[in-house]
Formats: C-alpha cells, structure tokens, sequence
C-alpha cells in the first residue's frame, strides 16, 4: 500500500490559508446553506445600521466574501480585508459571480492604518472576539479606531454571559463531535473533508482534515481551527476599546457590540 502523506499545519495562519482554499473548491457542497447562514447572521447588523448615518463600510475578516457582497447588495459602499491571502485570492472572483465589483484587500488588523488608504464610516467584523491574545485583541483595536470616521461605528458579534467556562459547557453538549463530508471531485482530485471536535479551555478546536485524492496518490492535510473561541468577556473588550480611544462602548439585545468613535 503507497503511504499517504500527511501534512499538519504549522499555525493559525497556515490553517486558515489551508481552510478557504478547500472550501472554495468544494463550494457546491455548502454555498447555497451558507448564503443563508450569513443572510441570517447579518439581519441584526442591517438593523443597526439603518439607525446610523452609514455608507461606506470595511468587513475587516471577510474571508472569502459572502457576507461582503451582502452588504454591497444592501447598498453600502463595501470593501473587504482579510488576513488570509488565499481568502483575498477567490473573494474577487465570487464578487464577480454575484455581479458586483468590490475592493478586496489582504491585511491583518493592525496592517489596516497601511493597508485601506480611507477611512469608513462602519467597520464590521465576525472575527475580532475570536483574537487569540490580549495584545493582540488591543492593537486590533487601535488599527480600527484609526480607519473610522469621526463618530463611525465599530460593529462585532460577542456575548454579554461573564461565565465563559459555562459557555464552552453548552457549547460542547450541543456540537457535532465529528463529522464527514460527502465527497466532493473535480476534474482530477476528490477532496472529503473530515471535522473532529476538541473541547479546551478557549472554546471548541476543529481539526478540519482534508483527504486529497490525486492521480492515483491520497494525502491529508489537517487544518486546526478554533471555532468558536471562547475567551473575552464584554469587559474585556469594552476596555480595550477605550484604551483605544473609542468614547462609547455597548451591547444590545442582540449581542452586537457597538463601539462609538
């Protein structure tokens, strides 16, 4: 039997890169469900900012851009950004396939100040309580304020419960511990993704791992994703938004935080 090679990696970044590359190509499987999950995810965000004067907006963890194009068919001036350049690589292309035309950008967030060359007036995230250290949940921060306009509005989905232990409890009771994809083949490489679950002190670890089939030869490549992190509070977040300089910081009933510039 020929061995298969295994390739594991290396950090968050890589496994990221790792991720939206086989999600883009196995888009079939998932896009029609997923187009609705973040139609869903975004009706409490469209009702904010119906309340604000808001026209231009930056998804600063835009990924691959579904929830870019959301917006942009909403009628905000939208650009994306992404720390993930394989994500910033495809998003154009989907942009394109829903018929419209948006800037997409790949930055990290404290690259953002270089990086957007404007400032907006919302600044919208899925991923800023998903930060993996403190230091960098506050330069985040500061890169964000710097981008907005004077009273623009820093948007992101958090969780106002201070007992986090209990919320990876409940978490955990009600995730798929694992789970297969269907296979998925184009041209020549069958790709089925395999999703094993791991409960730590952060939140739930996904070891997404990826069985390529290819000219007759199969590898792996395991991607390791913390989703969700559960690790700031809303008191956590609050002060580092105010260190950064942001003059009003709150939750709604929703569990959208809005920050004030």
């Amino acid at each position: 039997m020929n061995k298969i090679e295994i390739h594991i990696c290396l950090n968050e970044s890589e496994s990221w890169d790792t991720l939206w590359r086989w999600l883009w190509f196995t888009r079939e499987l998932w896009e029609p469900r997923y187009w609705k999950e973040e139609s869903d995810a975004l009706k409490p965000v469209f009702r904010l900012l119906s309340k604000f004067d808001v026209k231009s907006v930056l998804d600063c963890s835009c990924g691959l851009g579904y929830k870019t194009i959301l917006f942009a068919k909403a009628g905000y001036e939208v650009e994306g950004s992404d720390a993930s350049a394989i994500a910033i690589k495809y998003a154009p292309q989907l942009a394109k396939d829903e018929g419209v035309k948006i800037r997409f950008f790949h930055s990290r967030y404290e690259e953002l100040h270089e990086k957007c060359g404007r400032k907006y007036d919302c600044v919208w995230s899925d991923n800023f309580d998903e930060i993996s250290t403190y230091n960098y949940l506050r330069a985040a921060a500061k890169s964000i304020y710097s981008i907005l306009n004077h009273n623009g509005k820093f948007l992101f989905v958090a969780t106002s419960e201070k007992d986090l232990k209990k919320l990876i409890e409940m978490e955990w009771k009600r995730r798929e511990r694992f789970h297969i994809d269907p296979p998925f083949e184009k041209g020549s490489v069958k790709v089925t993704r395999v999703e094993v679950a791991e409960k730590t002190l952060e939140g739930i670890l996904e070891h997404n791992i990826f069985l390529i089939e290819e000219q007759g030869r199969l590898r792996a490549e395991i991607a390791s994703i913390m989703n969700p992190r559960i690790k700031w509070t809303f008191e956590d977040f609050d002060k580092v938004l105010k260190e950064a300089g942001f003059r009003e910081v709150y939750i709604n009933r929703e569990n959208c935080v809005v920050a004030v510039k």
